[in-house]
């Protein structure tokens, strides 16, 4: 049985967070090289074997330190269409085999890496690889937690339940992002080991936008004077009313779960756990919210979002302001 010989410098990097993938690229260059940057020669998509051969080999003949960057090359998402075409790879393949170590080559792959390919499964047998896609937003809140704890912070149950409901709204999550995020909360803890709560509403508010929090609280008790009065100022341009309607659909979404399954005695861990919520401070929020909202008001709001959106592929929305005015005088 053949062994696995990765080599050192080639690497594959896929996935579809194109600024990790980026940021992961630059990282391997200077760790390889020892921190001195070399030339990098960057190929992109396509490509073809003649052009890998001669940057390949044409820099290992001068014995030149060089980074060679193949962007999405042709061979990993099509498998080669005829003899001449596998015998061709099958030599690249060689090539990279017996690169010098003055050369680092790296393959870069938007989206997933279909490992199932004779392509893959050749390339992946000489060269790492690392996949670098961007977060569910379920997993955000946890990954955020770690980086704070690796900086020797720990994140208290309240700011924990905080984290949870606002970045499990957001559509997508970088680590590189989170990382940001991370670094600049540390600097604000200063001495302090415990993040708080409040600590992260300061250091957050232009993505953790306070604003949504207090209006969806103004909209569960149907308060239609102050919901009226901040329409304008949350929903401000497409992006943002998508962004926060997204949060009011998930929480109505949790209060509907809740109330169904009570409504059918299902066990409490259960509930919890279809509801998403996953200690207790968050789970008392969402008890709070829902002795406001009954089963049909929350099936009723889910209801008429997906038909705003509806409305707005279809050309016939009604406005924001006209969908909640209407839900806060619901009786």
């Amino acid at each position: 049985m053949a062994v696995k010989q990765i080599l050192s410098n080639c690497k594959i990097l896929y996935g579809n967070d194109s600024v990790t993938i980026g940021l992961r690229r630059e990282e391997i260059i200077r760790d390889y090289f020892h921190g001195e940057i070399p030339e990098v020669t960057v190929l992109d998509s396509p490509g073809n074997y003649d052009l890998y051969r001669s940057y390949l080999e044409g820099q290992s003949l001068f014995a030149v330190k060089t980074a060679v960057v193949m962007e999405n090359p042709f061979f990993i998402k099509r498998p080669p269409k005829d003899k001449k075409e596998e015998n061709e790879f099958n030599g690249f393949i060689n090539i990279l085999k017996e690169l010098t170590p003055d050369i680092l080559a790296i393959f870069t792959v938007d989206g997933a890496l279909d490992k199932r390919t004779k392509a893959s499964k050749t390339l992946l047998s000489v060269c790492g690889s690392e996949e670098c896609s961007l977060l569910a937003p379920r997993e955000g809140a946890s990954v955020m937690a770690r980086m704070l704890m690796d900086c020797g912070k720990r994140v208290e149950p309240e700011a924990r339940a905080y984290m949870e409901e606002v970045i499990g709204s957001w559509e997508t999550i970088s680590r590189p992002f989170l990382q940001t995020e991370c670094d600049k909360i540390v600097l604000m803890a200063g001495n302090r080991t415990g993040i708080s709560k409040k600590l992260l509403e300061y250091a957050l508010p232009e993505y953790m936008d306070q604003g949504i929090f207090k209006f969806t609280d103004a909209l569960i008790a149907k308060n239609a004077s102050a919901v009226m009065e901040n329409t304008d100022h949350v929903f401000t341009d497409v992006s943002e009313t998508i962004k926060n309607l997204g949060f009011i659909s998930a929480k109505f979404r949790k209060i509907k779960i809740l109330k169904e399954m009570q409504r059918n005695h299902a066990p409490l861990p259960q509930i919890q756990k279809a509801a998403g919520v996953t200690n207790q401070w968050a789970w008392k929020n969402l008890e709070k919210d829902a002795r406001f909202v009954s089963e049909e008001d929350a099936e009723w709001m889910l209801l008429n979002i997906f038909e705003y959106h509806w409305g707005i592929r279809e050309g016939s929305a009604q406005t924001v302001k006209e969908l909640l005015l209407r839900y806060c005088m619901r009786k």
